[in-house]
């Protein structure tokens, strides 16, 4: 308990040390439907809508997905998934299929530490990347808090981007165009603060935050974002950063045990 106390406190203080910042402010608000149809497979729907609190709650985007989740062993995991997205902005709107698959382990007797690998392809629509690999890596207390029955938990992922609506790169001593190409690389991070409470028997809602920054890690010039045009100083591709406040609530339905029940009870019968 003490370490799980340790932990809490300093996912507070992250979240409050993280907050700051010039970067824009979002609200995603995310409702979803987990169901257990087996020991090992799941299957969840959800929807997220998204506005913009620093633009006085202005829609931003809005997206439902389709989740199956299998157990391989007792380590790995292994997931797909299917995004359908709307939006106003350029914000993660597009279709996308996902496919991840996720080591965990326990560390300290008292954590659970995972490390996912995720591919992306994505609709034409997306004009800043047409798939992306994504590394995320998360911790989190094994049981929950006494205290509102929580379960505190950190994460980052990291985006590499592959594809997308060329740029065109300059010499940075003359000006003079030079190549035209996708901006590849690592260019963006996200880190999630997060704090899950279990309200009901199949009800639990979770608060976070999470944190976007984007950058040019490792890349090329001529790979980069956030290109500043020499004659008109325009920026393209500029960097996304913004802040999130986000909701969800996850309502469990497990299919699993009901028909083992049910077969049961015909035995019986």
């Amino acid at each position: 308990m003490k370490n799980q106390i340790i932990l809490f406190l300093g996912l507070s203080l992250f979240l409050c040390l993280s907050a700051e910042g010039q970067a824009n402010w979002k609200s995603w608000n995310n409702a979803q439907l987990n169901l257990s149809l087996t020991r090992k497979l799941d299957f969840r729907i959800s929807h997220l809508r998204a506005f913009d609190l620093s633009a006085g709650m202005k829609p931003d985007f809005n997206q439902t997905t389709l989740h199956f989740g299998y157990e391989l062993a007792k380590k790995w995991d292994a997931s797909a998934a299917y995004v359908i997205g709307g939006n106003n902005t350029l914000t993660d709107g597009s279709n996308r299929f996902a496919a991840r698959i996720t080591y965990k382990q326990r560390v300290l007797k008292v954590l659970t530490w995972s490390n996912a690998i995720q591919g992306e392809v994505h609709s034409a629509t997306e004009k800043r990347y047409r798939n992306r690999i994504v590394w995320i890596t998360r911790v989190s207390t094994r049981k929950r808090l006494d205290f509102l029955r929580l379960q505190p938990s950190v994460s980052y992922s990291l985006f590499y981007n592959i594809g997308g609506t060329p740029i065109q790169y300059y010499d940075p001593a003359t000006g003079a165009p030079t190549t035209k190409n996708t901006p590849d690389g690592f260019h963006r991070g996200r880190l999630m603060l997060n704090l899950n409470s279990k309200i009901a028997r199949n009800l639990s809602v979770s608060l976070y935050y999470m944190g976007q920054r984007e950058f040019n890690l490792f890349s090329p010039d001529d790979r980069k974002i956030n290109i500043v045009k020499p004659v008109t100083g325009n920026v393209v591709r500029a960097f996304d950063d913004y802040n999130v406040a986000g909701l969800t609530l996850t309502y469990d339905i497990n299919l699993y045990h009901s028909n083992k029940k049910n077969n049961s009870h015909g035995k019986q019968d």
